[in-house]
């Protein structure tokens, strides 16, 4: 089979690292996997994977550009005839709606979370079959936008137990990396909440939570430094 998966970028996140290890699956299993994103940093982990990757502009939400992309895009897959359309997420879910509205290809979407309840997040649903990641999701998904029971599966996400196995975790690692970012607390505590946040970085009693919070304040910096 060829299965195109589509998603806005292939930089880190929960999304892009299930397109990653689900392409590395489908080439062992002895299929063609395609993904078809803007392009970022796991370009080349899809590629050693042996699958094969297409950069369009499947990102911006700029309507003005919206046709030209929905033609590229229509364009593309009809060279492709993929056996399967998979969208992981809104913008190139709306893409891949319009330009197959004449191609007609096999359209799967998945729903990876609790997405606003709107017009533009609606249509996660319209896929042929729509995959769900959790029961909760899909009981979302039916109360909000009445979707077909009959059309969803759940398929709860996995992980790579080699790669996030921790028994293989770089102790030195860690704790390097927790002593440096202790000196630069005052960066990572925001403005806002400022004094709850101090009370649990600084507390002596939960350690362990005082280091949760760290990562967590490290994601949202690095997540806002991918979109700027």
């Amino acid at each position: 089979m060829k299965i195109v998966q589509l998603l806005p970028e292939l930089n880190e996140g929960g999304v892009e690292r299930g397109v990653i290890e689900l392409s590395r699956e489908l080439v062992k299993l002895g299929h063609t996997s395609i993904v078809i994103s803007n392009g970022g940093k796991l370009v080349d982990t899809l590629l050693s994977d042996g699958a094969t990757h297409i950069k369009l502009d499947v990102c911006s939400k700029n309507p003005f550009t919206a046709y030209s992309r929905v033609r590229k895009l229509q364009k593309t897959l009809k060279e492709l005839n993929p056996d399967i359309i998979h969208a992981r997420s809104r913008i190139p879910a709306w893409l891949v709606y319009l330009a197959n509205k004449s191609l007609h290809l096999p359209f799967v979407t998945t729903v990876h979370g609790f997405n606003s309840v709107s017009f533009y997040s609606k249509i996660m649903t319209k896929g042929d079959r729509v995959i769900c990641v959790s029961s909760a999701i899909k009981e979302y998904i039916i109360k909000q936008y009445h979707t077909d029971e009959d059309k969803i599966t759940i398929i709860p996400r996995g992980i790579d137990l080699d790669r996030f196995n921790p028994n293989n975790l770089d102790n030195s690692f860690i704790n390097d990396f927790v002593s440096t970012i202790n000196s630069y607390l005052g960066f990572l505590v925001g403005y806002n909440s400022y004094r709850l946040r101090k009370k649990i970085l600084f507390s002596n009693e939960n350690p362990q939570f005082t280091n949760y919070w760290i990562c967590l304040n490290l994601s949202k910096i690095n997540k806002r430094k991918n979109y700027e």
